[in-house]
């Protein structure tokens, strides 16, 4: 079974899904007002580690994850690069720009990405249904919800209402300060809708109510997202889906992601640290930027620094060698499953790693803990596997690493891709070596040493093993 920290309770707890074996996952996506970051990475990636868990586990994920392409930030960009009549190509281009990225991470697509402006519909339904049940009412700015009708509100953050004024330019326009808008009647230079519920544009937390519960249903098992969303955007989403459905909890288990530091400051566009996400793929590509997010619980923060990131390098690379190595020359091993009591001693601790490997995963998707294992069981197969010439230790280790690959969302390509390749560069490679055996025999050291050394250049070393010469990526 499967353990999740829930936000919403304060507690790990055994997951159940509502309708085995499917869970239903909404995650709120990016405001594309300006260039995606390394923040929206860390989410996307955490989020896609975590549904390859659950597939891994047998269950099927149907996930999605909005764009809200209408929004205050966006309305602003518009006006300050003078776009108020074209504000659209705002969203477009940062949408494009956030896709492009994330389609270099090799993450899994959403079923569906929704975006606001194709659901104005929907939020009118919605906020319909919720002024028709008493929790909505019209003001002369906007319709509120009227959370004082809800005697939930707070379960999630444990913020009390009284402690927070939402949309405090519309103080006067309320029946309480706390309450907050739902939908925004029209300004006169602003983008809007016409609408039986008047001129105007849909309130922030509306829009991932309705999105949401389109495509889920009144009820679903993950919502997820930024720490920076708890309160008051899911507080909100919460009290107002809540009120329409009748349901309670209206999502049962609530996941969020941990902030982003740079250099041991938050991340923040006043103190001009915030890394666009192209940038830092552009850097440290693609599989050590997965890797390196992917080696961080996903609610503890992530300190963004050299240090850290030259490691996550390091410990990649080490692991995608001994990888290589385990997929090179399990084939070319004779398949005898007979052990003497020290290798199965080894085949033993093999498993063993995989069993904490997997444990580790179901403790709420641990993945700093399977990244130590990961590591600890690589030290021990390079020390004990490798040379061994065991078929048994080979492909123990075959499938603990492809576990492992199936998990993080990496090394793919050894195990499933590129074959054609793959198989060309062993035939080569064994040609390769044969002539360096003839050199040897012949005594010719000298021009067999060179091809070692030269092989060396690009990342292939020869490793003599008595009369045998097998090769490792380094």
């Amino acid at each position: 079974m499967i353990y999740i920290y829930n936000t919403l309770t304060k507690k790990k707890e055994i997951f159940e899904p509502i309708e085995y074996p499917f869970v239903k996952i909404y995650h709120c996506g990016i405001t594309p007002y300006d260039t995606s970051h390394i923040g929206h990475l860390r989410s996307e990636i955490s989020l896609d580690i975590i549904r390859r868990i659950f597939r891994y586990f047998g269950y099927i994920d149907i996930a999605i994850s909005n764009f809200t392409d209408i929004d205050d930030k966006i309305i602003k960009r518009a006006r300050e690069l003078n776009l108020l009549n074209n504000w659209q190509k705002i969203p477009e281009e940062y949408i494009k720009y956030h896709l492009e990225q994330i389609k270099r991470l090799n993450n899994l697509p959403f079923y569906i990405n929704p975006r606001v402006t194709t659901h104005i519909n929907d939020i009118v339904d919605f906020i319909k249904d919720l002024i028709n049940k008493g929790y909505a009412y019209k003001g002369k700015y906007s319709i509120y919800y009227d959370i004082d009708k809800y005697p939930y509100y707070g379960q999630l953050s444990g913020t009390k209402k009284e402690q927070w004024e939402q949309e405090t330019e519309f103080l006067e326009d309320k029946k309480h300060p706390y309450d907050f808008a739902l939908w925004k009647f029209k300004k006169e230079d602003e983008p809007y809708w016409n609408t039986e519920i008047g001129d105007g544009r849909p309130g922030w937390h509306i829009e991932c109510s309705t999105m949401s519960s389109k495509y889920l249903g009144p009820q679903f098992d993950i919502h997820s997202g930024g720490q920076d969303l708890i309160f008051p955007h899911h507080e909100n989403e919460i009290a107002q889906s809540e009120a329409r459905f009748n349901t309670h909890p209206w999502v049962k288990y609530w996941l969020h992601f941990g902030f982003i530091k740079i250099k041991g400051e938050k991340m923040s566009k006043s103190l001009g640290n915030i890394i666009p996400a192209k940038e830092f793929l552009d850097k440290y590509g693609e599989d050590i930027t997965r890797f390196y997010i992917g080696s961080y619980h996903y609610r503890e923060p992530i300190d963004i620094n050299e240090e850290s990131i030259n490691q996550a390098k390091e410990n990649y690379r080490y692991i995608s060698s001994t990888i290589k190595t385990i997929v090179n020359e399990i084939n070319s091993l004779d398949r005898t499953f007979y052990l003497d009591d020290n290798k199965i001693k080894i085949w033993k601790e093999l498993l063993n790693y995989e069993k904490e490997f997997i444990n580790s995963i179901k403790d709420d998707f641990n993945t700093r803990e399977a990244t130590r294992i990961l590591l600890e069981a690589t030290n021990y197969i390079n020390k004990n596997v490798i040379g061994s010439e065991t078929f048994t230790l080979y492909i123990t280790s075959y499938n603990f690493y492809n576990i492992a690959s199936r998990i993080y969302g990496l090394w793919e390509d050894i195990f499933y891709g590129k074959e054609s390749r793959e198989n060309l560069t062993n035939i080569l490679l064994n040609i390769i070596i044969d002539i360096r055996n003839e050199l040897r025999k012949n005594k010719n050291y000298e021009l067999s040493d060179k091809i070692r050394e030269e092989l060396r250049k690009i990342g292939i070393d020869l490793l003599d093993q008595g009369n045998k010469t097998i090769y490792r990526f380094i």
